[in-house]
Formats: C-alpha cells, structure tokens, sequence
C-alpha cells in the first residue's frame, strides 16, 4: 500500500479543535498514600489460609514455604510453593470442562471502596510442570467472599519462567463489605491443565488509591464512533464477556415452517471496529431456537449454556483485512463442539454489511462487505432444531484480556425473511439533544456490563477519557477560550446525563460529547472547545 504524507494548515479549520486541557484545584500538593492491604507476602511461612477446595478432580496438591523465591527479590522474604496433580491425559476423569481449585485467604471484613485493585504475583516452575492443551498453564480467577463476588474470571497463566503480574479492579464489583480473598486455579477447554503444574505465589494485595486527593488524570481525545449500537467490553476482567443485546420477540427463524419466505436473510453491518492491535475480538451476531436455552433467554453466556447456536463472528486480521465466521452447534449445551465452521475473507476489512442468508432451510451464503461469499449446506435434521421460537443476539466479545475495554459500533442489523422482521439503525426514532436509547419494542440488554453498551448518537463528537482512579472528580468542564477562569464560573459544565460517566473496565473514565451538549452548554454553536477536569 502506498502511503500519503499529510500536512495540515492550522489556520483553515473552523470546527472545534481536538485539544485537551486537563486541570485540576486540590488541597495539597503533597502525596499520601492510604495503607495497602497486604493479605499475605509470605514473608515468613504460609500461614493465613482460610480454606482450601481442590475439589475431586485433582489428584493431590502440596503447599510449603519457599524462602528462594520471592517476587520482589527480597533476601528476607518468600513464597508459597503450590503443587497442583492435574489429572493425567489418558486417564478417564481427565476432561475438558471447566475445573478450578480455590485458596481462600483471611482479609478481616474490609469495603471494597476502599481498594482500587487486587493484586497477587504467579511464577510457574516451568521445568517440573507440564502445560495445558494451547501450551499456557491454564488460568487464574479473583474472588471476593462473604459474599461470594468474582473480581477476575479468567487471565491466562503464560509459559514464562518469570513472575507474572495479575489484578482486578474493585470498581467492576458491587461496593460492601468482604472478609476473603480468594485465589482460584482453572482448567477449562483448550487450557486444560494434565500432570503436575508447580506454582509460587506471591504478594497478595489490595492496593489503596491516595488518602488525599492528589491525582491529576491526563485527559485523552479521540473521534466519538459513527452513530449506532455501541457495545465496549467494560466489564473488569472479563475475558470472555458478552456485551450485547437481544430481540424481545422469538419469531425470527428461517426455518420455513415458520417463515414467511423460503429465504431469510439476517445482516450485520459494522461501523467502527478495532484494528489489528486487538487480534480475537470479535463482533457477533447469535440466532439461537428457546427450545435449546437451559433457562432465560436473557443469559450473558447465552451461546454457551444454550444446546443449539448459530453464530457469525467477525475479527480483523494482522494484515487489516477481516474474516468472517459462521459456525453452529447442535445438542451440545455448557460447551461450542462445533458441528460446521465456515469462514469468508474480506480484504476490505471489517467495516460495512455482513450477511447469512439461508434459503429452503439448508443452503446459506455467507456474503462479506465486498461482496465476496462463500455457498455451503447444513444438513436438514441440523436446521431443524433452529426452528421458532428463535431469538437474534448482536454485540461484540474480547476474547483476550489485552482486548477488554476495546469496542465496536454497529450502525445497522436487519433480519428479512422469518416471521418477524427487523430493520435497525438505532437513531431512526431518536431525538437530538436528547439521549438516544434501544427500541424497547425490538431490543433488550444481555450483558456481562450494561453500562457499556449504549447508542452513539449522530451528532456525537468525541470521547474523552483520563485513566482511573479519579476520586473528587464529578463531571466534564469545557470552555472556548483558555483565559477562562473556573474560578469566575468562565468554564460550562457539562452534565454527566449527557455525556455520562462510565467506568471502562476500572482503568479508564469515559465521556461522550456530542454536538448538541456543547450547543446547549455555550447557548450557542462554539468555534472551538476546550475540555478540562475541577476537583470537588
């Protein structure tokens, strides 16, 4: 590809200026820090363990004091040394679900709005260890007790002979009270752990944000999404969190018992998307029969609890192009054994309209933004099974935790054909100036987030966003003009009903500005803005 050079002529451009002010008033300029909670830095032994459940699956495990090993390299400190007997390959209780051992710690009771994260330290003692399935060492779990609140569901233990860092935001949880910290070790699907896995632990703690505020966040601008469906993986440590949403209504099938033609289209048409930094998200649309669902059809898990599941998933390569996946199961509820996976390419990337059609039950084209396709047939007993009541789900999914907080705007999903129609473009009935929201009457939240998906307007402008924690920090101040003192109240604020305040998986705050809150702010169309941050 040839590449452009672009100059820009400061002087030309009339429109608002994407310039970011970040300023803050506090008490003092000196940092104090809170106490951290150490739950355990096994300084000295391994005592402090609550409970422990390795359950039935594993074969045995070990725990002892290693004063060797210690994640900060301190002579006068250690480890815990854990060893975890896996079952082996070619046993017959070795399998694939989802089994995880657990090391509950004492915290005493403590609020979790006092804490910013939880943090601990893991070293696989790689050359007495045996890795999962995909070459990892399986996969850690974060977990509050009394009540029982997970922190971190999965984050991938890597095969590296250092320390590994892990930690979770508290902000993702409901605020209250706890007493533990527990410590969970996972073997599921391709990271099923076999034989011995050898693992030191280290520094167990929960981190405090300052005990004054001191904390300046760097405000960051960039271009708010085209006007659609907006789902952000928000959800801390969620992995594999689905942020989507559901049809109301279940008469959505192809099946032609119930359609209204004997071909059925169902499309897709994605607006903004991450680039090929964020390999493994994916956006995803789901068509998935009641008869298959294991309960609600409002499940944030839906195309892995259901027994029967169509889905298309779109992700975008190294190389900027994009591949679209369409893959179904049959009788195969908790777990995706496929029983098809078809793929199509687009060298236009992943921007624009996606479709699966299916004529006379069993014949489907896959059809990407360029219009390349691919023709393929499911078997007739198959197709049966996808018979109405069937729901539509679309949104988006991470995958990989380096994807969590990464996004994609969907600005049109149609479905033609069945029984029920849909045309959406999740503006159409909207007012400006006024929040744009789901059409009740077509769409319902299935989410592990709510808060992170919701609708971009058309006149949205841009994000803002500063890095987390911001204590003190209430809303988004703007001004035209830099002289402007807050003091001489020269700065408008902008109300957090209209540009929100949504946590963005407890690292990030993230504001939407939109054209019409500017206008309604300055009374008038501003020439240019400045955005800035006041402490209460």
């Amino acid at each position: 590809m040839k590449s452009q050079n672009m100059k820009r002529k400061t002087n030309a451009y009339r429109g608002l200026l994407p310039l970011t002010v970040s300023l803050t008033l506090i008490c003092s300029g000196l940092v104090a820090m809170a106490d951290n909670l150490i739950v355990n830095s096994f300084d000295a032994g391994i005592s402090g363990i609550d409970w422990q459940n390795f359950r039935s699956y594993a074969y045995s495990y070990a725990e002892v004091w290693d004063p060797t090993q210690d994640s900060q390299g301190n002579p006068n400190s250690g480890s815990m040394y854990l060893t975890v007997n896996w079952p082996l390959h070619n046993d017959p209780t070795w399998n694939q679900n989802w089994n995880d051992v657990q090391l509950a710690f004492y915290t005493g009771s403590f609020d979790s709005a006092n804490y910013i994260t939880f943090e601990l330290d893991i070293k696989v003692d790689v050359t007495n260890s045996f890795p999962a399935l995909d070459g990892t060492y399986g996969a850690l779990e974060l977990i509050v007790n009394n009540p029982w609140t997970t922190v971190v569901g999965w984050a991938t233990i890597t095969a590296t002979n250092g320390w590994q860092h892990f930690k979770g935001y508290f902000s993702g949880i409901p605020g209250g009270t706890y007493s533990e910290a527990v410590i969970g070790l996972i073997s599921n699907g391709g990271s099923s752990l076999t034989n011995t896995v050898n693992y030191w632990i280290d520094n167990i703690v929960f981190t405090a944000p300052p005990s004054v505020h001191t904390n300046r966040p760097n405000l960051s601008i960039a271009p708010a999404p085209p006007a659609g469906l907006t789902c952000i993986a928000s959800q801390p440590g969620g992995t594999y969190q689905r942020q989507m949403i559901a049809t109301v209504n279940s008469d959505y099938s192809w099946n032609t018992a119930t359609a209204v033609s004997n071909s059925t289209t169902y499309s897709l048409s994605i607006a903004r998307f991450p680039g090929p930094n964020y390999p493994g998200f994916t956006g995803q649309m789901f068509m998935i029969p009641q008869a298959g669902m294991i309960g609600s059809p409002i499940d944030d898990s839906i195309d892995w609890d259901s027994s029967d599941v169509a889905a298309l998933y779109v992700g975008v390569n190294q190389d900027r192009t994009a591949t679209a996946t369409f893959q179904y199961k049959t009788n195969n509820p908790s777990s995706w054994i496929t029983a098809l996976v078809v793929t199509q390419q687009c060298l236009a990337g992943p921007l624009g309209k996606w479709t699966v059609t299916f004529k006379n039950d069993t014949n489907v084209t896959l059809t990407a933004p360029d219009r390349t396709s691919t023709n393929f047939t499911i078997p007739a007993a198959d197709a049966a099974f996808f018979a109405d009541p069937l729901y539509v789900y679309v949104g988006d999914q991470p995958n990989i935790n380096g994807n969590i907080g990464q996004s994609a705007t969907f600005s049109r999903v149609t479905v033609a054909g069945s029984a029920g129609a849909i045309d959406d473009n999740f503006v159409a009935n909207g007012t400006p100036g006024q929040p744009y929201v789901l059409n009740t009457n077509i769409w319902t939240l299935n989410t592990a987030d709510p808060n992170g998906v919701f609708i971009t307007a058309p006149d949205a402008k841009y994000w803002i966003s500063w890095p987390l924690p911001d204590a003190g920090f209430t809303n988004l101040y703007a001004t035209d003009d830099l002289k402007n003192k807050i003091s001489g109240l020269q700065w408008v604020s902008l109300p957090v009903s209209a540009t929100g305040w949504l946590d963005v998986a407890g690292v990030t705050r993230l504001t939407v500005v939109n054209q019409s809150t500017l206008n309604a702010a300055f009374s008038n169309p501003p020439g240019r803005s400045f955005f800035g941050l006041f402490h209460q």
